[in-house]
């Protein structure tokens, strides 16, 4: 489980657009966010563990990235972009990084994110 409230809503709406993204949707409930690698202020890697069951979901595609949600927070001067990567399939990492270089060593916990791709439904998450 994604003990993550902001990994969750990123994942969320990055898995809410194309049919590599919905099919990829099913795999959230069988991911564990397991570490979170601070860059020198540029961002965050997420690293995420998986159950066996996750196998059922797993994409045809071997090796996937999706990008397209960006964050605005307060604690980020002019915002922060998101990518997913799978592997074999899988759901394996979030990149985060920011705009400026910037990024907090911590959780946002005020943040906007928007679907950036071309495109997209165009859905926002406030909190």
């Amino acid at each position: 489980m994604i003990k993550s409230k902001y990994i969750s809503d990123v994942l969320e709406l990055f898995l809410d657009g194309d049919d590599d993204g919905k099919a990829a949707k099913s795999q959230i409930s069988f991911l564990s966010d397991t570490e979170y690698e601070y860059t020198n202020g540029g961002g965050v890697f997420i690293s995420f563990s998986h159950s066996a069951e996750i196998l059922e979901y797993r994409l045809t595609q071997d090796n996937l990235v999706l990008n397209g949600v960006t964050i605005y927070s307060p604690e980020l001067e002019i915002g922060a972009d998101a990518t997913v990567f799978l592997t074999n399939g899988i759901i394996d990492y979030l990149e985060i990084w920011s705009f400026d270089g910037n990024y907090p060593d911590h959780e946002l916990t005020n943040y906007t994110l928007k679907q950036a791709w071309q495109c997209s439904p165009g859905r926002v998450i406030n909190v």
